[in-house]
């Protein structure tokens, strides 16, 4: 089953988001990264680390600026045997619309032209 990976310069925007799929997608593996040292930000080295922990095909949402670099940085940096897919969809409403789709066992790739649709 596809993973999702969350990535925001909040803890409390990762976390919240991570809780609000969990409820509408509950057997679906979240892991969010928020925040760097309880300040606002992101690092690659971070990402990095929950990625080394996917076990399945993983979509990943970032939210701004940096947040994108290092998350490139990092999946250019993941030597492991899945797939890592960035999607460009709203944070919240992606990660959301992804939950669910992979709750009902949509395959990634269909999940990710609906996650493509979102960005027009």
């Amino acid at each position: 089953m596809t993973e999702i990976l969350i990535i925001s310069h909040s803890s409390h925007i990762a976390e919240g988001t991570k809780a609000l799929v969990e409820q509408m997608a509950k057997d679906v593996t979240i892991r969010a990264s928020g925040g760097v040292d309880g300040s606002i930000g992101t690092n690659s080295a971070q990402i990095s680390s929950m990625l080394n922990d996917v076990e399945e095909d993983t979509i990943c949402f970032y939210d701004i600026g940096s947040s994108l670099m290092n998350l490139e940085m990092a999946v250019e940096m993941y030597d492991g045997g899945h797939n890592i897919h960035v999607s460009g969809a709203p944070l919240v409403e992606g990660s959301f619309l992804a939950g669910v789709e992979i709750s009902v066992g949509t395959d990634t790739e269909s999940i990710m032209e609906k996650l493509s649709e979102m960005q027009k």
